[in-house]
């Protein structure tokens, strides 16, 4: 595993700043996100904070978030809760536990169905039993068994599937490094991604189940669950995106930060690899364009850290 120092690579700032240079027009305007946090099974305080740093390198992105109530408030606190979907250009959920207001869950069905851009990190992919229009938009999700089919690749390569209520349920195995592959090299999220790479130290979500049409589901890059870890043994989806009315949601299940772990709990994120999906993931989501080049420490061979203060 390498470590990469912010001040001595800076690559994010500066290949931004050379695309603005040579009139490519990336970020002719700024770009607002949302992220919506706020309760959670993992560590949401550390996640939202690393991702506000890893967007915010980037000029032009800026970066707002809404936290729910704590677990357990009571109704008045929930009426006083309504985030403004429709002032942002994309937003994040970085949130699973408890269920929203109906008021809210209508607003953000609005806000993808008239066009907006919606980002799922990791275990929000988890929340929500039972709303239907959020479980559209992700698509994959964790459920048991009999929720639906659930996508993977096959030895050869290809995309097959288990029927609803066979194969294993959605969960997970330990924490280990990713070995990846890039299904879609011509979307602007994943183009100039090697077909191969690596993504450092996190929690791998196999077999998630769908009921929506399978030619709604766009896979960009799976990744192998390893059997050895507690995993399937077969090539799982980790990075896809779905349309929902004019707008599309983009889901990533890298990004697991650990609660009361000794040691680095951020490498998920610290990873260059992901750090990239985040950063073209939200501007793809805002403009149906990605300006970010990418950089040339890729982990393609090993693990790359690439560390904020």
């Amino acid at each position: 595993m390498k470590t990469d120092n912010w001040k001595a690579i800076h690559w994010a700032v500066v290949a931004l700043a050379s695309a603005l240079l040579s009139g490519s027009g990336a970020l002719a305007e700024p770009i607002n996100v949302l992220i919506v946090t706020g309760q959670h099974s993992h560590d949401w305080e550390e996640s939202t904070a690393m991702m506000q740093k890893i967007l915010q390198t980037v000029p032009g992105i800026e970066v707002d978030v809404s936290r729910t109530p704590e677990k357990g408030s009571p109704k008045t606190a929930w009426d006083g809760w309504r985030p403004e979907f429709a002032r942002y250009d994309c937003v994040i959920i970085d949130y699973n536990q408890e269920r929203w207001p109906d008021e809210v869950n209508r607003a953000l069905e609005e806000y993808v169905a008239g066009g907006g851009g919606v980002m799922v990190i990791h275990a929000a992919k988890n929340a929500f039993p039972g709303w239907k229009a959020y479980e559209d938009m992700v698509g994959l999700l964790w459920r048991n068994s009999q929720f639906g089919y659930s996508p993977y690749y096959d030895a050869e390569g290809r995309l097959v599937r288990d029927e609803p209520g066979e194969g294993p349920a959605s969960a997970h195995g330990s924490n280990y490094p990713w070995k990846m592959t890039t299904r879609d090299t011509s979307h602007p999220i994943t183009r100039d991604f090697p077909k191969h790479w690596v993504h450092a130290l996190d929690e791998f979500y196999h077999a998630p189940r769908s009921r929506i049409d399978e030619s709604n589901v766009h896979i960009l890059v799976s990744g192998y669950s390893d059997a050895a870890k507690g995993g399937t043994g077969r090539e799982e989806p980790v990075l896809w995106w779905i349309p929902y009315g004019k707008g599309k949601c983009l889901t990533n299940t890298m990004g697991h930060v650990m609660m009361r772990q000794p040691g680095n709990t951020l490498q998920s994120m610290q990873c260059v690899g992901f750090q990239v999906t985040l950063i073209r993931g939200v501007q793809w989501l805002a403009t149906g364009k990605c300006a970010l080049p990418l950089p040339d420490r890729f982990p393609v061979d090993e693990v790359r850290l690439r560390e904020l203060k």
